[in-house]
C-alpha cells in the first residue's frame, strides 16, 4: 500500500482588525462641551441647546465628512427642513452643503430625503457644489460627484436617520449631523461591510419600481 504524504500545511491569513470603535454621543453646545459628548447632559446644557438660534452639531461628524477619501452617503427625510421657533430653511440647505465645499479627496455624495421646502434650489445648490469643489480642486485631485434625491418615500420602510462615511456607518436617533435641539444622541463606529449598509443603502437610493 502506497504510503501518504502528510497533509500540507494551510496557511491562515488572519482578517485584518477593523479599526473601528462604536462610540455614543450626544450634541451638545460648545460652552458644555469640556466633558465631551460622551456623556448625558446636565439640565443648562439641555436649556442652553433649546435657545440658541443656531444649534452646535456634532465636531467628530463634520471632521470625519473632512477627512473622508471616498463616500459620505445619508438618509434622512428631513435633513433640509430647518427646526426652531423661526425656522430658516435655506439656512439648513447652506450648512449641509458646506460640509463638502472644504473636502480634497471625497469622490460621492448622495443624500437621500424627501422633498425640501424648495426642491428647486437644492438642485441648483447641488449641482453648483460639484463644479466649485471639481473646479477648486484642480485636475490632480478627484473629482466630486454630489447628489440628491428626494424620493425617500418610494422606499417607505425607513424610521432612523443613517449616514455612511467611508467604510464607517453612523446612526442618528434625530437629524443626520445632530441639529435636533431635544436631547438626542449618535452612534458611530460600526463596519459597513459587516452590518450590509452599502447594500441596503444602494436598495433605498433605487427605490421601489412599483
Amino acid at each position: 500500500m502506497p504510503k501518504l504524504s502528510p497533509t500540507p500545511a494551510v496557511s491562515v491569513v488572519p482578517e485584518a482588525e477593523s479599526t473601528l470603535k462604536p462610540q455614543l454621543l450626544i450634541p451638545c453646545e460648545p460652552h458644555y462641551r469640556e466633558e465631551g459628548v460622551q456623556y448625558f447632559p446636565d439640565i443648562a446644557a439641555i436649556k442652553a441647546r433649546q435657545n440658541v438660534e443656531r444649534v452646535q452639531i456634532f465636531d467628530e461628524f463634520s471632521n470625519a465628512i473632512l477627512a473622508a477619501q471616498s463616500r459620505v452617503w445619508i438618509i434622512d427625510k428631513r435633513i433640509l427642513s430647518d427646526d426652531g421657533k423661526k425656522p430658516k430653511h435655506n439656512q439648513r440647505l447652506e450648512k449641509v452643503s458646506n460640509w463638502f465645499r472644504d473636502t480634497d479627496q471625497l469622490k460621492s455624495v448622495r443624500i437621500l430625503t424627501g422633498a425640501p421646502p424648495d426642491q428647486n434650489e437644492a438642485l441648483d445648490v447641488f449641482s453648483d457644489l460639484s463644479k466649485e469643489v471639481t473646479d477648486r480642486r484642480g485636475p490632480l485631485y478627484p473629482p466630486l460627484d454630489a447628489q440628491i434625491k428626494f424620493t425617500i418615500n418610494k422606499f417607505p420602510y425607513i424610521h432612523d436617520r443613517f449616514a455612511i462615511i467611508d467604510d464607517e456607518l453612523w446612526h442618528f436617533g434625530a437629524t443626520v449631523g445632530g441639529f435636533h435641539r431635544h436631547v438626542n444622541a449618535a452612534s458611530r463606529g460600526w463596519d459597513v461591510n459587516a452590518h450590509r449598509a452599502i447594500d441596503f443603502f444602494e436598495m433605498a437610493w433605487k427605490g421601489l419600481s412599483d
